[in-house]
């Protein structure tokens, strides 16, 4: 995958090359140009910077990594989070081109540090990190850990107001997640994922992306031996990339093409393809390319049985290879020399030229071709009439093969677990971030609720006050100006009288308000304790939630101070009751004072932290000591002591 990644690349600067001459020159003099106006935006300056290293992304030196440390400076010292994303990204491509995937990972994690998960065009940085850190983590062989920074990127680039752009990203991040799948064996899923990606960039005419898509398509078919598919995807994707006229990319996918017709055994088409081909590489000296170019053209004239002209292709692929200085095509090369040792059945040759190969340290890393090679070793030995050396390469072909069988099954299985865990982890904060979201909606409500009565209140107060000064007015009639007293001292204790009702009201709600938040914490925490974690980083992420939850669940005072309230407002009351019944104790009085307020028995017990049974108790206690009548409601009767 990382020579995909590299081919991008090589892409990108070949196509600005071709038109170096002309659009591309002439901007890049602008660019330059404007960068020594003292006068430029600080924006504009970033912008220009940015673009220059794009323009040097792949190229040999630390161009574009200058430009970019320039265009983060600038950034920093402005506070600006956003342009501060844009040059970490790029730099964090820059070091999965430079093949340090950790340092890229570090770089990444640098982008979300300044990234606003709540602003709209934050959005698109933020999943390209992520899906920078997938790349990054499945080129380390992480295959769990690329899946969930390839789903995390899905999570910030499905949005509802989604602009090209923003589209455009997750096409590419579903092309990625279906690399992840099929690459774990995970074919069906990976199908779904490039259709989805296909159903994205085709209405808003990403063809370059599509285009990909169809490539994935066609390697997928190829695979599977199914030619006539395979070459009617490509023939689709050459139709894409002619209406962006890129010519990289079609000449791109007549390789692929040569090569279906190479698997196929028409030799001639596939050479005619890359003998074509080959001339417009040459033009763009770029040794990477040329190199798999000669490579092709040996291994097509071998399988035609023209050894000769084999072996001068394969000349030339050691001379470009020098350039190049790639591990993958020295191992290439070297099993295409002992390919053409066996045709001419020099087996020898051919066995000490795979011998050399397995003696190259970076081997190990190529363990597919480690296999290949102990193969091909079993095979010429047999040829040799040595048995003995036969089967010990056969042996090392088997115990090679059967672990990469096991690795292959524990990525499998490892992605499918990532997946769950993140589905899992993603379904339970949609239900805790709706659960808030009631929990708000509910106390807006309240507040709406109070701050009603309270202006029901003022108005009531300003008529009675108004009443009361009329009423003054009609004092010459000294009777009239004893019963408008008398009637303004009855009104005004009513009102009084509601306005400690409506406040022991609230206190009540707000009591049970506050366990049925301290019930919803504990329930949130065992379903915490319950996750199963695989990430140190969500690890400490879980703590740090439990451990604030439980410091929530401590600290919290307002019990404490509702009771106070409680007993301060019903002070007199309790008075009377402690002046009536002298032998009801502290626990009785509050439950007939609550009755008073109208509380029912669950009320009760979740103010008391007592059952509701026990509440019924203390009923009926206090029916006795209180000597209600048999048959009279005790909440009446206790209202009228």
């Amino acid at each position: 995958m990382r020579n995909i990644l590299f081919f991008i690349i090589i892409t990108f600067v070949a196509v600005f090359h071709a038109y170096a001459q002309s659009d591309i020159e002439s901007q890049l003099r602008s660019f330059k140009e404007a960068l020594k106006d003292k006068n430029l935006s600080r924006l504009e300056r970033v912008d220009n910077l940015i673009a220059l290293a794009d323009y040097y992304m792949g190229t040999p030196g630390d161009t574009a990594l200058n430009y970019l440390q320039e265009a983060k400076q600038l950034s920093l010292a402005a506070k600006d989070s956003f342009n501060l994303m844009r040059s970490y990204n790029r730099i964090a491509l820059l070091e999965i081109y430079n093949e340090e995937d950790e340092v890229a990972l570090k770089y990444t994690d640098s982008a979300l540090l300044y990234a606003n998960y709540n602003k709209n065009s934050h959005f698109a940085g933020i999943g390209y990190s992520y899906r920078i850190k997938g790349m990054a983590f499945n080129y380390l062989e992480k295959k769990n850990k690329a899946l969930e920074s390839f789903l995390r990127a899905n999570r910030y680039l499905i949005k509802p107001e989604q602009d090209n752009e923003l589209k455009t990203y997750l096409a590419e991040n579903y092309s990625d997640l279906a690399s992840i799948y099929l690459s774990t064996d995970n074919k069906e899923i990976a199908l779904e994922c490039i259709e989805k990606s296909l159903s994205i960039a085709k209405p808003i005419e990403a063809w370059w992306e599509v285009a990909g898509a169809y490539e994935f398509l066609s390697n997928y078919y190829l695979e599977k031996n199914e030619y006539t598919v395979s070459k009617k995807y490509l023939d689709s994707a050459t139709i894409m990339y002619s209406k962006i006229s890129s010519d990289v990319d079609l000449s791109n996918v007549n390789k692929l093409k040569a090569n279906v017709f190479l698997k196929e055994g028409q030799f001639d088409e596939a050479i005619d393809i890359y003998k074509l081909e080959i001339v417009q590489d040459k033009e763009s000296s770029q040794p990477y390319t040329l190199t798999e170019d000669y490579l092709f053209l040996s291994d097509a004239y071998a399988k035609k049985g023209l050894l000769n002209v084999a072996k001068e292709y394969l000349d030339s692929t050691i001379i470009s290879a020098t350039e190049s200085d790639n591990p993958a095509h020295e191992i290439r090369i070297g099993k295409q020399q002992a390919t053409l040792y066996k045709a001419k059945e020099e087996y020898a040759r051919a066995i000490f030229e795979l011998r050399e190969i397995l003696n190259k340290s970076y081997i190990s890393e190529y363990r597919e071709s480690k296999k290949e090679i102990y193969e091909e070793l079993y095979n010429l030995f047999e040829l040799n009439n040595d048995p003995k050396s036969a089967l010990f390469y056969y042996k090392n072909k088997q115990e090679l093969a059967d672990s990469l069988k096991d690795i292959l099954q524990q990525n499998k299985y490892g992605v499918l677990q990532s997946e769950f865990n993140y589905n899992e982890l993603e379904s339970k904060l949609e239900t805790r971030n709706a659960q808030l979201k009631l929990t708000r909606a509910e106390q807006k409500q309240q507040n709406d609720r109070g701050m009603f009565f309270i202006g029901l209140f003022g108005l009531v107060a300003l008529f009675f006050i108004f009443s009361f000064f009329r009423q003054r007015k009609l004092n010459k009639i000294k009777r009239e100006t004893l019963l408008a007293k008398q009637e303004v001292l009855k009104i005004k204790k009513q009102a009084l009288d509601t306005e400690v009702e409506f406040k022991n009201k609230q206190i009540t709600d707000f009591a049970i308000h506050i366990s049925e938040k301290n019930e919803l914490l504990e329930n949130i925490k065992k379903k915490l304790k319950s996750v199963r974690v695989v990430n140190d980083s969500h690890k400490g992420t879980l703590m740090d939630t439990m451990q604030f939850i439980n410091n929530d669940i401590e600290h919290n005072k307002e019990k404490i101070q509702l009771y106070k309230q409680i007993e301060q407002t019903n002070d007199s009351f309790r008075a009377k009751l402690e002046e009536k019944y002298e032998n009801l104790n502290d626990k009785e009085q509050k439950v007939a004072t609550m009755l008073r307020l109208g509380q029912t028995s669950k009320q009760i017990a979740l103010q008391l932290g007592i059952s509701a049974a026990s509440v019924d108790n203390y009923r009926y206690s206090l029916r006795k000591k209180m000597g209600v009548p048999k048959g009279e409601s005790l909440k009446k009767f206790i209202k009228n002591v």
